[in-house]
């Protein structure tokens, strides 16, 4: 079997790594401290087996396994601190977990099964078990949010369900709705919990404040407009107008 481990800790990667080291059915493929490295490397090498941390910040355990598809999940061993909710659905589902710290004896009775779930996978209904869990914790989860990523070109937004790897330049324009942004692709728009003012400083120059209420993407502008006592209209790709205020006429390019 080929293994990932997934841990925002690297001392609970290590000890999964010294309890495989003498496990000679398991090759342990590589390790990620975040969901966002998790996803990549789960659809870059498709491993057979993963130990997956269910608390991380950000995109967490349950976010990676509803971001892969179905036919590609592999055989999944939960590592957790006690959580009620998380303990309780891992039963019901028969679905192996470990307790942080690590007990030897504990992680040998996981990886057995894992062993035995994955030579006999059709049978062991471990797949439908967890669509189950996922569903069961998207239900409880309908909140749609932005996610911290670490590169600056990507927006990282949970919605519906899933999770959307969008690059920073396909995004048109913001706009604040109470709590929540709509952001406006060509094609799309997606509604998340989060501020203007969070989405300004996680992405510094990659987009505009023109109002209270709205953010552009710079490279969106086709042209500006003056209006009325300093205020002026944006027009973006696709025709899109926008009116912006006099106190953010200060933020337009200078070449603008």
């Amino acid at each position: 079997m080929r293994a990932l481990i997934i841990d925002d800790e690297k001392q609970a990667r290590e000890g999964v790594k010294i309890l495989l080291s003498s496990v000679s059915e398991v090759q342990l493929l590589d390790e990620a401290k975040d969901g966002e490295e998790a996803i990549e490397k789960i659809n870059s090498l498709k491993p057979d087996l993963i130990f997956l941390d269910v608390q991380m910040p950000g995109i967490n355990g349950f976010d990676v396994l509803g971001s892969i598809a179905e036919e590609d999940l592999p055989v999944v061993i939960f590592i957790t601190a006690y959580d009620k909710y998380a303990l309780k659905a891992f039963e019901v589902q028969a679905l192996d977990y470990l307790l942080k710290p690590l007990a030897e004896d504990r992680f040998k009775i996981a990886l057995d099964r894992a062993i035995m779930h994955f030579k006999n996978k059709e049978e062991s209904g471990q797949d439908k078990k967890l669509k189950n869990l996922i569903e069961d914790y998207q239900q409880r989860h309908e909140d749609d949010s932005l996610v911290q990523n670490r590169r600056k070109t990507q927006m990282i937004v949970k919605a519906s369900g899933k999770i959307h790897f969008i690059k920073t330049d396909r995004i048109s324009w913001i706009e604040a709705m109470d709590s929540y942004v709509k952001i406006h692709l060509s094609d799309k728009t997606h509604i998340v919990k989060a501020s203007l003012q969070s989405i300004e400083e996680r992405y510094p120059g990659a987009f505009i404040r023109i109002h209270r209420s709205s953010l552009v993407n710079v490279d969106s502008i086709r042209y500006i407009e003056p209006y009325y006592n300093g205020d002026f209209f944006v027009t973006l790709d696709g025709d899109v107008k926008l009116k912006g205020s006099r106190k953010f006429r200060m933020n337009l390019p200078e070449m603008l």
